[in-house]
């Protein structure tokens, strides 16, 4: 187990956090634009792209340049020392294809983007090329079907970015651009053999720190037998002891008086690298004599300590298999397996640290218990719970799948200890447990931040609710409709319709013929399906030149789509609620991810660290400022300078617990989601 009591308890060692990271950045933190290549190599009767790493990149930079995720990436060396000149193999499919054959070997900007225009009566290819400043050609291998097809009035046309010169000026640039080259070129031949020298020092240094390391731990090990041994010797004669006092009990009782008391076993620790903190409570502290009045009816038990706040995080970290999981040999099958999912929850326990640290900072003393619960059998869940006396926590922080939280929730319902649910979006696991508090946004929230939004931007507008009335609809879509429908039909202050995206084609005849719409989309299906309609529903409404609505989602992010077109999204200024989206434009979120850069060697992931962060800061700080008050009225609690994301919570009903009733909404601006 991993554990960090702030000024009490010794932190993880930097080098085993250092073992545990995912992905590391190429020879610093500062992340530059990525050309693609269009070079391809055959490895196992697969294609792939081959990209050479240059200065700043990282994984995630290349990966998402290509289309791609990061996990899909193929690379020869271990991922957390990638350099300068490494080979990167990129898969090649659907998703790649078109990101290279968009922009190979250039960056593009939003001012060299293609656009579009509708055909005029007259217009011929001759015309269009002379007005655009592009060759015919061009044209023609920007839209393929006009090969076969001929122009047509109302047609809509995709016009290239201008690319033609005169002779002499092309000459000119081609001259600039190989002496800037060249360069170039010895620059980075220079700046390649420094970094080599770097790296064989800093080889030099880490063989040093592992062989140091190996030698500790052989050290450890020996210590541990040792203590292992004199355990198992002290166990026999206590075994012996309590044998003697059965023996002497059963002896003594005749008849009908008593019995002697069973030998209670003590409980089997099953779960490898846990053991609870030495200063850990061993039993739950008592109930809470509150002196205010709260809608919240339920018993609360006291902090454990007015000096310390203790908090149990219940996750599955899968340490006793990290050995298994290959990052440094080239295995391209094994990527993107399940078990690859380790290196997001160690980002969430890494998150956690990070508030740690400015917990710290502030004089908060904490003591931490975290549990390496990898099982979903209630046996194991119970006992995990009972082993490490989860039960004695001020709160706790359960990053489990459905299963085994269901039965952790249960468990702290009876012990009266609340527990933080960190990323599920579903209702039901707050309504029958008052002790449960759901981090992410609820439907209500959502749906409320985004009517109020409707109604102060669009005042006296149009608004469309597109669904789906299929019945493999997912649960999401279903709850939000009907929260979409329950709201709206009590508030007066805007006009709207529910669309079903089964009548799509009636939809742009509509908007053709009112202004200031605004669409939220439910639709959701699977990601092919949605991938599908997004495309269409943005082709669609990039043919309303003028007057063009306004386009909100509330749970699929349209800009990870892959083959989006940007300018669509910028056209239709796209909205959406985000979870735990990391922007590099924000001062506290670039804050975060540099110092965690700095400290873990990789970058964040968008969801898991940032997340885990503000639950550990909010909570903790919470309790440690209001007591256990805090859950009686949360409301009286100023949310803490430093906190990522907007978080408020209220109780769900009169028989559930807590959930976040903000959401974080983003719009494209410049081809930029901002806040």
């Amino acid at each position: 187990m991993f554990r960090k009591t702030v000024k009490i308890t010794t932190c993880v060692s930097a080098f085993l956090l250092y073992f545990f990271v995912g992905i590391a950045s190429a020879q610093g933190t500062k992340t530059v634009a990525v050309k693609v290549s269009d070079k391809v190599q055959k490895i196992n009767n697969k294609e792939y792209y081959v990209h050479i790493v240059e200065q700043g990149q990282t994984v995630f930079s290349i990966a998402r340049a290509y289309g791609l995720k990061y996990y899909d990436a193929v690379i020869k060396t271990d991922i957390h020392l990638m350099k300068v000149g490494d080979t990167v193999w990129l898969p090649k499919n659907e998703y790649s294809v078109a990101a290279v054959s968009a922009n190979a070997n250039a960056v593009v900007s939003p001012s060299t983007r293609v656009h579009y225009i509708k055909i005029e009566s007259g217009q011929t290819l001759y015309s269009l090329s002379r007005e655009y400043g592009v060759t015919v050609e061009q044209i023609v291998e920007a839209n393929p079907e006009l090969r076969t097809e001929q122009l047509k009035a109302g047609q809509m046309l995709k016009i290239p970015p201008k690319v033609a010169e005169s002779g002499e000026r092309k000459a000119e640039s081609v001259d600039k651009a190989r002496a800037e080259a060249q360069q170039k070129a010895a620059e980075e031949a220079a700046k390649q053999k420094a970094a080599e020298e770097a790296a064989k020092q800093k080889a030099e240094e880490e063989a040093a720190k592992q062989k140091a390391a190996e030698e500790a731990a052989k050290q450890k090990v020996a210590e541990e037998a040792a203590k292992q041994k004199a355990a198992e010797e002290a166990a026999k004669q206590k075994a012996a002891s309590v044998k003697d006092e059965a023996v002497k009990v059963s002896e003594s009782a005749t008849g009908n008086e008593a019995q002697a008391t069973p030998v209670r076993r003590p409980v089997v620790n099953p779960y490898p690298f846990d053991e609870v903190p030495e200063n850990f409570p061993k039993q739950q502290a008592s109930y809470y004599n509150f002196t205010t009045t709260s809608s919240f009816n339920y018993q609360v038990r006291d902090r454990q300590d007015k000096s310390r706040v203790f908090v149990s995080v219940v996750m599955p970290l899968n340490l006793d298999k990290i050995n298994e999981i290959s990052t440094s040999k080239f295995d391209i099958e094994q990527r993107g397996k399940k078990e690859y999912k380790v290196f997001e929850f160690i980002q969430f326990y890494e998150g956690i640290l990070m508030a740690l640290d400015e917990l710290q900072s502030r004089g908060v003393d904490v003591v931490l218990n975290v549990v390496d619960l990898t099982s979903d059998k209630d046996e194991d869940v119970v006992a995990a719970y009972n082993s490490h006396n989860v039960a004695n926590s001020d709160f706790i922080i359960a990053l489990l799948v459905k299963k085994p939280f269901h039965k952790l929730a249960e468990l702290a319902k009876q012990s009266q200890v609340f527990v933080i649910n960190p990323f599920s979006s579903r209702e039901d696991v707050v309504s029958d447990n008052p002790y449960v508090v759901k981090y992410m946004p609820s439907v209500e929230g959502t749906v409320k931040e985004i009517l109020n939004l409707v109604a102060s931007k669009h005042k006296g507008g149009n608004l469309y609710v597109i669904h789906s009335n299929n019945k493999s609809s997912t649960t999401d879509e279903k709850l939000f409709r009907e929260e979409f429908e329950k709201q709206l039909s009590a508030r007066k202050d805007i006009k709207y319709t529910m669309f079903d995206w089964a009548a799509n084609g009636k939809l742009l005849s509509t908007l053709k013929t009112t202004t200031d719409n605004v669409i939220v989309s439910l639709y959701n299906q699977d990601r092919n399906k949605n991938t599908v309609y997004a495309n269409t529903l943005l082709n669609r409404l990039s043919t309303i030149s003028s007057n063009a609505p306004t386009l909100i989602t509330v749970k699929n992010y349209l800009t990870e789509y892959p083959n989006v077109d940007f300018d669509q999204l910028q056209h239709v200024r796209y909205t959406t609620v985000t979870m735990g989206y990391l922007d590099y434009g924000n001062t506290l979120h670039k804050k975060f991810i540099d110092t965690y850069k700095d400290k873990f060697h990789t970058e964040p992931n968008t969801l898991y660290a940032g997340v885990a962060h503000d639950i550990m800061l909010y909570f903790t700080m919470a309790l440690w400022q209001n007591g256990a008050e805090y859950w009686r009225n949360p409301q009286n609690f100023k949310r803490p300078e430093g906190m990522l994301f907007p978080f408020r919570v209220e109780q769900s009903s009169s028989t559930g617990g807590y959930e976040n009733q903000e959401a974080d909404i983003y719009q494209m601006v410049n081809y930029k989601l901002v806040k």
